[in-house]
């Protein structure tokens, strides 16, 4: 599996094994173990032993890729790319940002435990 690419399991092979297609991801047919994907609950029925050709076409009738990009494993995916492609300034604004929401939070909690 690369990364945030939807690839579709075709079959088990056993256990511990999966069959992926990825015609749509550029992902050739291939068997993976299964700790190496993210299983998700978006579906697509196709037959058994279908060409990559159909996989493309049902994954495109069931706009299987615009589902994928608003589930939470795209989402995360995502903000762990961006983060890890900021620059030295980008993770000082963030740790500036981080630092100053939690004085907002801390002293937020400090008056409601006064208070109470």
């Amino acid at each position: 599996s690369s990364g945030i690419n939807a690839e579709w399991p075709l079959r088990p092979g056993d256990q511990k094994h999966l069959l992926v297609d990825g015609p749509t991801t550029g992902v050739p047919r291939t068997v993976v173990r299964i700790n190496q994907v993210s299983i998700t609950d978006i579906k697509i029925d196709i037959p058994r032993g279908c060409k990559s050709k159909k996989v493309r076409v049902e994954s495109e009738k069931a706009e299987v890729t615009s589902k994928f990009q608003n589930s939470g494993l795209f989402k995360k995916a995502e903000a762990k790319r961006s983060k890890a492609a900021m620059d030295d300034f980008g993770r000082f604004k963030a740790r500036v940002a981080k630092v100053s929401r939690n004085r907002k939070i801390r002293s937020t909690v400090r008056k409601l435990k006064k208070s109470s």
